[in-house]
């Protein structure tokens, strides 16, 4: 993606082709003034381009076309081009590569309004991998950048970036706050951005949900049904009646089936969208003390998955483990656990595996097998000190000193609560 002005598209030409100014000059030229484009001091008219063409058998297509309509083209192919199956970790680093490369230009060419929507998707591109040190890394110069863009949207933009970023830390609180001033904002322009309103209401209400605060989750989602007409996808569509079905589950207000038709009629043959609508409805219903309704919503979900995608499958049926040890269903948790820890070893993947063994424990636990719920929980621990950050095997640690005190295990309950202090230490 290397981007050449005009000026050193000539020189380097000029230079490989092996001309001195003076010869690609004659005497249509002057050798100054020449000398003044390739080091980008002057742009060169049309009528120099032409003579330039003709004298390097340069395109001239390729000379006209300056900096910023390189980097302008540049970000439309990253966009395009910002996933690769097929090895995703080396495309991620071409593609943070790239943007950082077009952002650097753009800066040094002042195309403010190019660098800002560069610097949204770097800033975006670290949010999604939770790489919250170089997210902070960049946000003073994406501060910068906003005071100095001069397109409105840009600024909007930045606003829904720094929510974002706040969401993902769980500063639901402020993030709450960052998405109804832009919602506000964008009420009182001219002319409505229908996709950005979308996102910051639907953002707003997930955010008061987490906070659990769904009378006001509620009053913000609600306006979502005079712009769902403005929606571009059916899944997205989808996801707003999918959120009012969840809140009308928990304000008893007699419009939950409503939402939930129409929350499959749009989620259509995406059966795993489907699946976690139906595992949603009834996580919320557990905490609406709808537990038989609940139950027979999970046991529903489960059937709906696909079945043929066995890594989104594992994790879902996690899930849905969880949802049922949480709340004390513990005999259709261990059936579905057993299922889970078979499919997670045939997979190979350590993640699902140290989690399918966590689960198992806790369930023989509950069931009073202390011993066996003992072995799978140290199986669980032995998988997680492979990947597990800090925090998570301090917390483990904790849980197997309480877990060996129960069983009286004097010795192990020190060892483990040692460990669990000494870790603390590193954190």
């Amino acid at each position: 993606m290397k981007i050449l002005s005009t000026g050193e598209k000539i020189k380097r030409s000029r230079i490989y082709k092996g001309y001195t100014l003076k010869q690609i000059c004659d005497d249509k030229i002057s050798v100054s003034k020449m000398s003044c484009i390739e080091n980008n001091k002057v742009i060169a008219e049309p009528w120099v381009l032409e003579l330039i063409s003709k004298e390097l058998d340069i395109d001239l297509g390729y000379l006209n076309e300056n900096v910023f309509e390189q980097v302008k083209e540049n970000i439309e192919i990253l966009k395009v081009n910002v996933k690769n199956d097929d090895n995703i970790a080396i495309k991620d680093e071409d593609y943070k590569t790239n943007v950082s490369y077009n952002l650097e230009v753009a800066e040094k060419y002042n195309y403010y309004d190019l660098a800002i929507e560069l610097m949204h998707m770097l800033f975006n591109f670290y949010l999604d991998k939770k790489d919250f040190e170089n997210t902070q890394a960049v946000t003073s110069k994406y501060y910068d950048l906003y005071l100095k863009t001069s397109i409105e949207d840009n600024k909007l933009t930045y606003y829904i970036d720094m929510a974002r970023h706040l969401y993902i830390k769980e500063d639901f609180l402020q993030a709450s706050s960052y998405y109804r001033n832009v919602r506000k904002g964008l009420y009182s322009s001219e002319i409505l951005n229908y996709k950005k309103l979308i996102i910051v209401t639907y953002n707003e209400a997930a955010c008061n949900i987490k906070l659990e605060n769904y009378e006001r989750a509620f009053k913000v989602g609600k306006r979502l049904l005079d712009l769902v007409k403005h929606v571009d996808t059916d899944l997205r569509a989808a996801q707003i009646y999918h959120m009012l079905a969840i809140l009308s589950i928990r304000m008893k207000n007699g419009d939950f089936q409503k939402y939930e038709q129409k929350s499959y009629e749009l989620y259509k043959d995406k059966a795993s969208y489907k699946a976690m609508a139906i595992f949603n409805y009834g996580s919320t219903m557990f905490d609406c003390n709808m537990k038989e309704k609940a139950i027979e919503y999970i046991s529903h979900g489960l059937s709906v998955y696909p079945r043929e995608d066995k890594v989104g499958l594992v994790g879902f049926m996690l899930n849905c483990v969880e949802e049922l040890i949480k709340n004390d269903v513990v005999e259709l948790a261990q059936g579905i656990s057993d299922e889970v820890l078979n499919y997670a070893i045939n997979l190979d993947d350590i993640k699902f595996i140290e989690k399918s063994y966590y689960y198992k424990a806790i369930i023989l636990d509950r069931q009073g097998s202390a011993s066996s719920a003992e072995m799978y929980m140290n199986l669980s621990l032995d998988s997680l000190l492979k990947f597990g950050n800090k925090k998570d095997i301090y917390a483990r640690y904790l849980e197997m000193g309480s877990m060996y005190h129960k069983l009286s295990n004097v010795a192990d309950s020190i060892k483990y609560f040692s460990l669990a202090l000494q870790l603390e230490k590193k954190m």
